[in-house]
C-alpha cells in the first residue's frame, strides 16, 4: 500500500468481453509492441485482465500504481465499447497519462476511438508508428508529423498520412513474452499446458469477404525467414507445452513450411502445435511433415457446405474436395477442427443444414459454429454499414440484423446435433487417455448444454 512506481508505458487487455472465454490467448499484438518499446529504451509493462482475472477496478489500481505516462489498449469489436468505458474511468480518476488505442477496428474507423475517450489511435501494423508516436509524445516532438496517427483538433478527426508496412518483418524483434508469464493461457481445443502463439508471415492475399485481415497487414503476404522462426523457437523452447501458429493461413507457403519443419526435427525444436488452414494450401506430403515435427490439431476454415455461399463468401474454395482433405489430415496422425458460418446475406435454411450434414460427414475432432459477421474492414461490412453501431454483437455469437434469434436457434442447433451424437462421444473418450483432457472433454460438453440445451431441437428434424 502506498507503493508506486513509474513506467512510460501500460499496455492493456481490458476485463470483459474477453473474461466470458475458457481459454485466453496471449496477447500477441501487445508484446510485440511492449518489445519494441523497451528496445528503444522505454519502461512498459502489459495488463491483461482476462487472463489474470483482473476486475475493472483492480486494474484501475495497478495503473494508479505504475503512474504511466502512456495507456495503450487494442480492442476488439466486440470490447470496444467496454474498453472505451474503461479508459474513460481511468481519466475520471487519473488525467495525468495519455491513451492510445490501435487494431483493425480502429484502423478502420479511428473516430469510434477519439469520440470514445482515446487521445490518439495507431492506424495498421502498429509497432513502428507506436514507437514514433511515444517518442513524441515523451520527449515533445510533433505528432502531426507521426506518420499513421490519427486524433482529434478542433473537435475535427485528423488523419496523419499513412505508414508504410514494414517489409522485413525480421527486424521486429521477437514478443516480450516476460511480461506475461505469469498469466495462465490455455490452447483452444487441447489438454491444457502452457500455451503461447507465434507467426509466420502477415498479410493475406485471399479476398474472402467476411475477413478484415488485409485492413491491417495487408493483401501482400510479408514472411519472416525461417533462421529468423528458429530463433525464437530456441528462445522459448522449454517453457511451453503447446505452440500455436497463429497465422490466419499457416500452411501458405509450402517451401517455408517444408523448411521449418525439417528444421524443427533436425535441432530437437519439436514441440506439439495446432494452425490454422485453408482446405487447398495442404496437400500429403506437408501434412506428414508437419506431424513430424509435432502438429497435432489443424483448424480448417470451411465455412460453408454449399458452392453458392462459398462464392458469396469469395472464399475461392471447391466444397468438393473438403471431405478428402479431411481424411487426409486424419491418416497423417493430425486433429481436426471445423469452422463454419451460418448466415451469410442470401444463405437459405435449406443451405444451412447442408452445411450441419457436411460437418457430420467430415466428422472433424471439434467443430465451431459462428455467425457471419460484417466486420469493420471487410467487404461484408461496407453493405451492412448503415444498420451497424451496437458493437457488442460483433461475436460471431449474435446476430447484429432482425434475424438474429433465428440464427441463434440454429446455432445452437447446429451444436447439438454435432457434439451429441453417441458415436462423436465415444469416439472422444475412447482418444483421451489423460486426466487433463478429460476433463476439457467435459468441460466443452457441459459449456455446449449450458449454452444450448433448452432452445430445441434439431433443424429440419
Amino acid at each position: 500500500k502506498g507503493f508506486s512506481v513509474q513506467v512510460d508505458a501500460v499496455l492493456a487487455r481490458c476485463a470483459g468481453v474477453y473474461s466470458k472465454t475458457d481459454y485466453h490467448i496471449p496477447p500477441l499484438g501487445l508484446c510485440y509492441i511492449a518489445s519494441v518499446l523497451r528496445d528503444a529504451g522505454f519502461s512498459v509493462d502489459v495488463i491483461d485482465c482476462p487472463a489474470g482475472s483482473i476486475s475493472s477496478n483492480r486494474a484501475k489500481e495497478i495503473v494508479k500504481i505504475l503512474k504511466p505516462k502512456i495507456v495503450i489498449i487494442s480492442p476488439g469489436t466486440s470490447a470496444l465499447p467496454h474498453d472505451l468505458e474503461f479508459i474513460r474511468g481511468l481519466k475520471k480518476h487519473f488525467d495525468e497519462f495519455t491513451t492510445v488505442g490501435c487494431g483493425t477496428h480502429l484502423t478502420v474507423l479511428p473516430e469510434d476511438g477519439l469520440s470514445g475517450g482515446l487521445d490518439y489511435v495507431v492506424r495498421g501494423e502498429p509497432e513502428i508508428t507506436t514507437l514514433n508516436l511515444v517518442r513524441a509524445l515523451i520527449n515533445g516532438g510533433d505528432v502531426s508529423q507521426v506518420m499513421g496517427v490519427s486524433y482529434l483538433k478542433s473537435g475535427r478527426v485528423i488523419n496523419n498520412i499513412k505508414r508504410p508496412l514494414v517489409d522485413d518483418i525480421d527486424e521486429i524483434p521477437f514478443p516480450a513474452r516476460d511480461l506475461i508469464k505469469y498469466y495462465h493461457y490455455e490452447p483452444p481445443y487441447s489438454g491444457g499446458g502452457r500455451f503461447t502463439i507465434m507467426t509466420i508471415s502477415r498479410g493475406c492475399p485471399y479476398p474472402c469477404t467476411y475477413c478484415s485481415t488485409g485492413a491491417y497487414y495487408g493483401r501482400r503476404v510479408r514472411y519472416r525467414s525461417v533462421g529468423n522462426i528458429i530463433a525464437e523457437m530456441r528462445e522459448i523452447k522449454g517453457e511451453f507445452d503447446v505452440l500455436g501458429f497463429w497465422d490466419d493461413t499457416f500452411t501458405l507457403n509450402k517451401s517455408l513450411v517444408m523448411e521449418l519443419m525439417r528444421r524443427m526435427v533436425e535441432e530437437n525444436l519439436t514441440i506439439p502445435f495446432l494452425c490454422m488452414s485453408r482446405i487447398d494450401t495442404v496437400d500429403e506430403e506437408m501434412l506428414y511433415a508437419m506431424r513430424r515435427a509435432g502438429c497435432r490439431l489443424i483448424l480448417y476454415g470451411v465455412e460453408a457446405a454449399s458452392q453458392r455461399v462459398l462464392n458469396i463468401l469469395n472464399k475461392k474454395i471447391s466444397v468438393d474436395g473438403v471431405e478428402d482433405v479431411f481424411n487426409m489430415t486424419k491418416r497423417a496422425g493430425i486433429e481436426t477442427a471445423a469452422f463454419f458460418m451460418i448466415g451469410t446475406p442470401g444463405e437459405t435454411k435449406g443451405e444451412v443444414i447442408e452445411t450441419i450434414e457436411l460437418a457430420h460427414r467430415l466428422d472433424p475432432d471439434y467443430v465451431s459454429f459462428n455467425i457471419t459477421t460484417p466486420y469493420p474492414g471487410t467487404e461484408l461490412y461496407k453493405s451492412y454499414k448503415p444498420l451497424l453501431k451496437r458493437w457488442e454483437s460483433f461475436d460471431a455469437c449474435h446476430s447484429i440484423d432482425e434475424n438474429g434469434a433465428i440464427l441463434e436457434e440454429y446455432i445452437g442447433r447446429a451444436y447439438r446435433s454435432f457434439y451429441f451424437r453417441l458415436n462423436y462421444i465415444l469416439k472422444r473418450l475412447f482418444k483421451t487417455r489423460n486426466r487433463t483432457n478429460m476433463l476439457l472433454l467435459f468441460r466443452t460438453g457441459f459449456d455446449v448444454m449450458k449454452r444450448y440445451m433448452f432452445r430445441g431441437g434439431v433443424i429440419g428434424g
